[in-house]
């Protein structure tokens, strides 16, 4: 026979409402009975029923995570599935549940992103991505529905968490540049995205302070973040004039760019950003520690839950930091 929430306060030595708070995560009981209660639930093996807590509450314990489109870019790019891991690590340590949201396009993902705030699915949405338009964030924020951006975002009405890109983008050019190089090539995605658009600054500002001109030849910004992108793009670079270094915004880029190099027998200084080691040699990367991201995101989310219950729904702003790693 199945425990039951009388079974855990009996065990716990709390009572029946006690557990209850406990599983709603209430800031008015201690530590020291939320782990007393915890582990007479896992001595008994006792799980609520989730969607009785939810009439009760009015909550569903699932949290929304917005994709891009569906696309082969999202399944290669190392960067979303370490970032959803960060979510989950932290997410399940408060029992919720994560509901990925995307579709084929805009129109489709709109659609589907509607249905889930007005039919409550979730209590809260992370968005992996930021952009300088976006009819989905626009749409959360009308709603006044708990949301974050793992991205920047121009709003003063939601939430974000994000590294300090610009910053990012100077210290990988200054990288190169102290390797020797003077003309260096960039390559990011396109300008919509406040990620690529921002390392941009970065490179420009590097490339103004050593006193080296800014070669718009130089600078290319591509749709999707592939491997196929970063080939033909280094392809098409060098065919505009000598390179001696290269900054790259994500790391499929680079390993594109690092077949076509081999393959002419060129060698370069070259850095790139990621979370982990990229699976090219080359000099070294930008960790903007994803993981992190990931759980800052949760944490901030969960914040804005608890304040949107108490009907003063707050913004939050957090930056994470970079290191560079060379390898």
């Amino acid at each position: 026979m199945a425990s039951t929430i009388k079974d855990v306060a009996k065990l716990a030595g709390v009572s029946p409402s006690t557990v209850t708070r406990v599983l709603q995560d209430k800031s008015s009981i201690s530590e020291a009975t939320k782990k007393k209660v915890r582990k007479a639930m896992e001595t008994l093996n006792y799980h609520p029923n989730v969607n009785a807590r939810s009439l009760a509450s009015k909550t569903t314990n699932v949290i929304g995570v917005v994709l891009p489109k569906d696309s082969d870019v999202f399944y290669q790019n190392s960067f979303f599935p370490e970032v959803i891991r960060g979510i989950s690590q932290i997410a399940a340590d408060h029992q919720y549940s994560i509901q990925l949201c995307t579709g084929q396009d805009h129109k489709q993902r709109l659609a589907i992103l509607k249905d889930t705030i007005l039919g409550r699915r979730v209590d809260g949405l992370i968005f992996l991505y930021g952009e300088t338009e976006d009819p989905l964030v626009d749409f959360a924020i009308e709603q006044e529905f708990p949301s974050v951006i793992i991205g920047k975002t121009v709003s003063p009405l939601i939430s974000f968490v994000d590294n300090n890109n610009e910053k990012a983008g100077f210290d990988a050019t200054n990288y190169i540049i102290k390797k020797g190089a003077k003309s260096i090539a960039f390559i990011g995605g396109r300008d919509q995205l406040f990620v690529s658009r921002e390392r941009l600054n970065g490179y420009k500002k590097a490339l103004k302070e050593h006193g080296f001109e800014v070669n718009e030849k130089l600078i290319a910004q591509v749709d999707e973040f592939t491997r196929e992108h970063g080939y033909e793009t280094i392809k098409n670079l060098l065919a505009e004039g000598p390179i001696d270094g290269l900054v790259t915004a994500d790391s499929l880029f680079t390993e594109g760019a690092v077949r076509y190099l081999n393959e002419k027998h060129i060698q370069m200084p070259m850095i790139t950003f990621d979370s982990v080691q990229p699976s090219v040699h080359i000099d070294a990367y930008v960790d903007i520690h994803t993981l992190e991201l990931g759980r800052s995101a949760f944490k901030i989310l969960r914040n804005v839950i608890k304040s949107n219950n108490s009907q003063n729904m707050m913004c939050y702003r957090q930056i994470v930091s970079h290191s560079i790693k060379e390898m």
